[in-house]
Formats: C-alpha cells, structure tokens, sequence
C-alpha cells in the first residue's frame, strides 16, 4: 500500500507513515529544463525524498507511449537513471499521446489524449512500448487513462484495445480504477466490459483517486479520497489479479490542505483489508514479455490512420481550425469542449506556479474576467509547451508583445523569469529594474498593488527560493 507524491504531502506521509510501503514518484516533476536546453534532475528535491517511509515507485506523466511518436529518448534516459537509483523494481507510464508531429513542425498538447483504437493503432502503440521499456533497465507497465470522448462505431472496443497493446508489446498493466469508473460514468464501456477482456494477470498495479462531476461528465480530479462506488469496484475487482503488487492513492496538490489524515489512514486500512497477503509471502515473478503481432480484425470503413486521428484531434483540443473530415466529425464530440476547457485551465495554472507574481499583478489591474481573456487569447495563438518554465517563458515574451496597460510589468515580469532562470540553472541571476524590488515583492507577496515604488535604476542578484514550481510538465495527470 502506498502514495503518490504530491507537493504539500508531508503531513500525510508523516502521520501514515506506519502504513505505508512505498511511495510513488512522478519523475518530471524532479526535472528541470535548464536555460541551455539540457534536462537535468533536481537533486536537493531528490534528497528529500530519500526520507519519505517505505521504497519507491516512478510513474511518469510527461512521455507517453500510446501514439505515432516514439517517446523522448532524453526522458527515458533519465527515467531509467531514477529507476535505478531509487531501486525500483518497475515503471509506469500512459497508454496516450502527447505530441503531434516531429519536431519540425510537431506541437504539444499539454494533456494525455486517447490513441487510435483501432488494429493500426495498436501496432503504433507496440512500437511506442518496446521502443521505450527495451531502453529502461526495469520492466515497464502502461496505465490505462480517462476518455473524455464518445464511443466511436469503427473503433476496436476499449478493452480488446488495450488487451492488443499490452498482450503485443510484453508490458504490465497499471489499472487505474478511477480511471476505469470514470470511463463507464462518463458513457464508454462498463468497467466489467472492459475487466472481462483484459489480461488480468499483468496488473502488477492499481490506482485509486478521488473525482467530481463537472459540465455533465465524471473528472478524473484526483479531488479528494475515493468514493463509496470506487472502493466497492476495488473490493471485489483487487482478489481477482493474482500479478498485483501495489496499490497507491493518488490526490492533486490543490486538494491535499483538505485532506483529513485519520481519513487517509482508514482509506488505507480498508483497501489492505481487500487485498489479503500474507505477511513474508512470496509474489509471484512479473511475467515475461510475450510478443505478439497484430491479431487481425477490421475496425470497418472510414477508419481514420493513427496519423490523421492524432492530427485531427490534437488541432482540435487547441483550439486549431483543421478541416478535415474527421476533425469535422470529432468537433461534434462534446468531449471537445471539455478537453479545451481543461487544456486552458492546466495551462493557466502552469503560469500561476511560474509566473506567480506576474499573474497577481495582472489580477489585481485587470481583474479575473480580463486576465481569462487575455489567457484565452494567448493559448488560441501558442500551442502547450512540456515544460511549465517554457510556458512561462512564452507567456513573457506574450505580455511583452502586447504590451498591456499594467503598471510596473516590465520589470514583474523581468523578475519572474530571473527567479525561474535562477532555479532552472542553480545560479544566481542579475536583472536590471526601474522600480524598487523589495516594494515590489513584498507588496504582491501580501496581495495588494504597488504604491509608488521608488524610481531606479537597480540591479538585482536573484537566488532561488527553493519554492517556484518549473519542473512539472504542464498538464501531468
């Protein structure tokens, strides 16, 4: 039994610590672009979680493996370096995509999206897993994600799908039974549907998480702690997987403040209590890779190539004209309008993490309606970036173009990015101002505009804070 690892998480882990056999990692969120363009890994973060309770898991968040495009060798390098590190006996990683197109003319999509489900789709999502678990030095298992959209006549069904691709490539299976729920609720296939196809045996582990209701769909938020449905499905489905090896509560840190320890504890007592192993007992081995090709089987007519799918729904979920007649078809999907309403809201969080006194600035002058639209404006016009730092870096750049009637931005914004350039590359960094820092900071620190700061010009040696949030990918979960 176990955690995720989220900021804000340590007065959980502290008090169920009695409880806990390991804790889960997601690794970007130890990793930092530099200014130089090289991917490093913070250490001091690393450190300290060298005293969280029990051993390690890694589950990534920013390199999935379900689409056209091979994962990024540079983060499967470094995933493979934590695994070995942190001595974890697997990984974890998304069945979906993130990126359409190479690197010339590729964007991302700053959220996970469903892959192709149909016989081409599973052979792209094979080539994607052995591409990336022969290159990690532990096995690998993929997670099964939500689906926002409907349920398409010439798409394979979810869990001969997903079954294909795990069966095809070797690879373990991590149930996400939130997950799962959240795809019955929110109109796909039934959760028994979709268990009654899958190789059970390769679920070496199971997620469980909290949702809301939002717009007329069931989010998967991570929102709180599981619901009395949720831990019914884990009761009767966790005896059933003789492969399991882990099961972990998964919580955003927006709603860990809420979080009521005692609450976590019976949470984690309870799901033990499903999950019967006897203490000192031998697992049994993970099995083997079985390689297999494609079984066969036709999707029917006017199926779209993995290709198209992915140009046209990740155009569409960026709010991108492409007219083609399969986007023509997803644009009537509602699920749409949810994934551009979520992509922004993911996008506008990066860059109140980043961005943090740049964003209260704007709120304070312009207030919330017109901060929306000017987010809004920005997003239509620059696809996602992975990082939230590039984000933020864009945003700048943004701001600087446009130039909005807000006092003191230029130098806000000068330091904002000095603050993240000074964590990103572990070094002090210099800014020029026309303003007072000190009133600035201290002014926008406390929620309250500026009043007539002193003139400059000043120089400033920025050091990091050990506390500004670049690392994460934008839209993780």
């Amino acid at each position: 039994m176990g955690l995720t690892y989220v900021s804000g998480l340590d007065r959980i882990l502290d008090a169920c610590a009695d409880l806990l056999d390991v804790v889960e990692i997601e690794p970007q969120t130890l990793w930092r672009l530099r200014t130089d363009g090289v991917i490093s890994t913070d250490e001091e973060a690393l450190r300290r979680l060298a005293d969280l309770p029990g051993a390690r898991l890694l589950h990534g968040v920013g390199n999935p493996v379900g689409g056209c495009q091979l994962p990024d060798r540079r983060h499967i390098a470094l995933f493979g370096e934590l695994a070995e590190r942190l001595a974890t006996p697997w990984v974890s990683e998304h069945l979906a995509f993130n990126q359409v197109g190479g690197k010339e003319n590729g964007f991302h999509t700053g959220f996970m999206l469903p892959p192709c489900q149909t016989s081409s789709g599973v052979q792209y999502g094979i080539r994607s897993i052995r591409a990336m678990a022969d290159a990690l030095p532990v096995p690998l298992a993929v997670e099964i994600g939500a689906n926002y959209l409907q349920q398409r006549p010439n798409e394979l069904p979810d869990g001969e799908f997903i079954s294909r691709v795990v069966e095809g490539s070797g690879c373990g299976l991590l149930l996400d039974l939130h997950n799962v729920l959240a795809n019955e609720r929110n109109g796909r296939c039934s959760v028994d549907e979709l268990l009654a196809a899958l190789p059970l045996e390769r679920v070496w582990e199971v997620h469980l998480a909290g949702g809301l209701a939002h717009r007329g769909y069931w989010l998967d938020a991570h929102s709180g702690l599981p619901d009395d449905a949720l831990l019914s499905l884990a009761e009767r489905i966790l005896p059933r997987l003789p492969s399991l090896r882990a099961v972990l509560y998964e919580v955003t840190p927006s709603a860990v403040p809420q979080l009521d320890t005692q609450a976590v504890r019976e949470l984690l007592n309870r799901v033990r209590s499903m999950w019967p192993v006897t203490p000192g007992a031998l697992l049994p081995p993970l099995p083997t890779p079985r390689l297999a090709g494609d079984s066969g089987g036709s999707c029917g007519e006017d199926t779209p190539t993995p290709l198209e799918w992915e140009h046209a729904l990740g155009n569409l979920a960026i709010e991108r004209d492409t007219n083609t007649p399969l986007a023509r078809q997803l644009s009537t999907d509602p699920g749409i309008g949810l994934l551009r309403e979520l992509i922004t809201e993911f996008r506008g969080s990066a860059l109140t993490g980043t961005l943090r006194y740049t964003l209260r600035l704007l709120l304070l002058t312009l207030g919330d309606a017109r901060v929306r639209e000017l987010l809004e404006a920005y997003t239509r016009a620059h696809p996602p970036r992975l990082f939230a730092s590039q984000e933020a870096f864009e945003f700048a750049d943004y701001l600087r173009l446009i130039r909005p009637a807000v006092p003191w931005l230029s130098d806000v914004l000068e330091l904002d990015c000095g603050l993240i350039r000074a964590q990103l590359d572990r070094k002090p960094y210099t800014v020029s101002l026309d303003s007072d820092p000190t009133a600035l900071l201290t002014d926008l620190g406390a929620g309250r505009l500026p009043v007539a700061p002193r003139r400059g010009p000043f120089r400033v040696q920025l050091v990091d804070d050990g506390q500004t949030a670049v690392g994460a990918p934008t839209g993780h979960f």
